[in-house]
C-alpha cells in the first residue's frame, strides 16, 4: 500500500533532504558488509530487533506481535520489538537527523516502508545494502517483476525486502446489483441510471485517492507515463478530461455529490446499511473478512475493473546506522518465508497479499496461496493477472490536488 508506510512523505523530510548528501539508491553500507546469511543467523541469536512500523492497523499489529514475534523467537532466538509510528515519514525524518548529526548507531533496525519515503531515504543514503536479494527466501520472489523491483516507479536495487502487496478492488452487493460496471465509464452510466447509489471517499482519504487515481488511469487510457518523472505539461493537457468526467459523475452520487464520505470507514457504513450499493478496498480479501465478521451482507462480492487495478508492494528496509543489521536480515528473511506469508494472507493485515511467486513455491503450497478464501474474494491468480502499478508520487499529488480544486471546490 502507499505508506502508512504508505502515505506521502512529510514536508519536513523534503526540507531535511536538502541538508543530506545525495547519491544512489542506498549507500548506507557497502554490499560486502552484509556477509553470508549464515553468519547473520549466528550473530543474531539472542539479540533484539527494533522494528519501526505503522501502528494504526490492529490486525497487522496482532500478526506481528502474536504470530511473527513468537515464531521468530522460537526458530531463530531473535526478539522482535515492534515500535509503532503514525507514518514511515517519521522514521525517515529521524534517520535524516541522525545522518546530519553523524550518528553512526541509531535505534531503528528495521522499518516498514515504501514509495516516496523510501525514495527520500535513498537520495540521502539512509539505507544499508544491497542485501534483500541475497536472503534465502528471496528465491521465492520474482525479482524481474516491476511490481517487485520498482517501488512507486523507483528502483529497489536490493535495498528493500518485499513484505506484502495490496490491490484495489471494488465491492458490491450482488443481491442489489446483478452485473457490476467493469470500467469507470460503465460506472458513470450505472450511476446515472441509479442516482444516489454510489459514492467514494473524498481525497486525501487513502481509498479516495486510490479511486480518483484509478479513474485518472482509465479516463486518460495510460499507465506507463505515470511511472516516469512528472511532466506538468502532459498533466495539464490530460487533466481537463478527467475533471470533466468527475464533475459529470457528481450529480448522480449519494446526496447528489454535495458531500462525500470523509473516510473509507464512513463509506463502509453507508454500504453495510444499504444506503449505497458499492464500497472499495485496497485489501482484496477485505470483503470476505467483513462478511465472515457479519458486518457486510453475505451477498457482497469483490471485483476488478477491466484493464487492471492499482497495486503496490510494501517492503522492509534496514537503516544505514541500524545497530542490529544481522538480526534485521534474519527477521526480514522470516517475514518472506512461505509460512509467514501464508499466515499474512489468512489475516486481515494491511495489504493482505503475499509477495511470493506461487510458481516458485513447493507444489504442495501453491493451492493454499492462490485459492480465494471465500466467495466474496478473488483468487490470487485473477488478481495477479490484472494489476497496474501505482504512479510516482508527483503524479498522485497532482491528481489529488486537482480533484480538490477542480471537482470538490468548483
Amino acid at each position: 500500500m502507499r505508506s502508512h508506510p504508505l502515505s506521502f512523505v512529510a514536508l519536513a523530510s523534503v526540507l531535511l533532504l536538502a541538508l543530506a548528501s545525495c547519491g544512489g539508491t542506498g549507500g548506507g553500507a557497502p554490499a560486502e558488509e552484509a556477509g553470508p546469511f549464515s553468519q547473520a543467523e549466528e550473530a543474531a541469536r539472542g539479540t533484539t530487533v527494533n522494528f519501526f512500523m505503522y501502528g494504526g492497523d490492529d490486525a497487522t499489529n496482532a500478526y506481528v506481535d502474536d504470530w511473527v514475534a513468537p515464531q521468530l523467537e522460537e526458530e531463530h532466538g531473535v526478539t522482535l520489538r515492534r515500535t509503532p509510528v503514525s507514518d514511515a515519514a517519521e522514521v525517515v525524518n529521524k534517520l535524516l537527523n541522525e545522518k546530519g548529526a553523524g550518528d553512526d548507531e541509531g535505534t531503528v533496525d528495521l522499518v516498514w516502508i515504501n514509495g516516496e519515503n523510501f525514495y527520500t531515504g535513498s537520495q540521502a543514503e539512509l539505507w544499508f545494502g544491497p542485501w534483500a536479494e541475497d536472503l534465502p527466501n528471496a528465491r521465492y520472489i520474482d525479482w524481474e517483476s516491476p511490481q517487485i523491483n520498482r517501488d512507486f516507479g523507483y528502483p529497489v536495487d536490493g535495498y528493500e525486502a518485499p513484505w506484502s502487496q495490496a490491490q484495489f478492488v471494488m465491492i458490491y452487493d450482488s443481491a442489489r446489483v446483478e452485473d457490476p460496471p467493469r470500467s469507470i465509464e460503465d460506472l458513470a452510466s450505472w450511476a446515472e441510471k441509479n442516482p444516489g447509489r454510489f459514492t467514494y471517499p473524498a481525497p486525501p482519504d487513502f481509498f479516495g485517492n486510490a479511486f480518483v487515481e484509478q479513474a485518472f488511469y482509465q479516463i486518460t487510457g495510460q499507465v506507463e507515463p505515470y511511472q516516469e518523472e512528472f511532466d506538468e505539461a502532459a498533466f495539464e493537457e490530460q487533466a481537463p478530461e478527467f475533471y470533466g468526467f468527475m464533475n459529470d459523475l457528481e450529480p448522480n452520487l449519494w446526496r447528489e455529490g454535495e458531500t462525500y464520505p470523509e473516510t473509507s470507514a464512513a463509506l463502509d457504513e453507508l454500504y453495510q446499511n444499504g444506503q449505497v450499493d458499492f464500497t472499495m478496498s485496497y485489501n482484496p480479501y477485505y470483503a470476505q473478512q467483513q462478511v465472515e465478521k457479519g458486518v457486510f451482507p453475505e451477498t457482497s462480492r469483490a471485483y476488478l475493473f477491466e484493464g487492471g487495478t492499482l497495486s503496490n508492494t510494501s517492503y522492509v528496509a534496514i537503516p544505514f546506522n541500524a545497530p542490529n543489521k544481522s538480526g534485521a536480515r534474519v527477521a526480514a528473511n522470516f517475514l518472506e518465508s512461505p509460512e509467514a506469508q501464508l499466515e499474512l494472507q489468512r489475516r486481515n493485515v494491511v495489504g493482505g497479499l503475499s509477495t511470493l511467486d506461487p510458481q516458485r513455491l513447493p507444489e504442495e503450497l501453491r493451492e493454499e496461496f492462490t485459492a480465494a478464501p471465500g466467495p466474496a474474494a478473488l483468487s490470487l491468480d485473477e488478481l495477479r493477472e490484472n494489476r497496474v502499478p501505482e504512479a510516482r508520487t508527483e503524479w498522485l499529488l497532482a491528481v489529488q490536488d486537482g480533484w480538490v480544486q477542480r471537482v470538490q471546490r468548483k
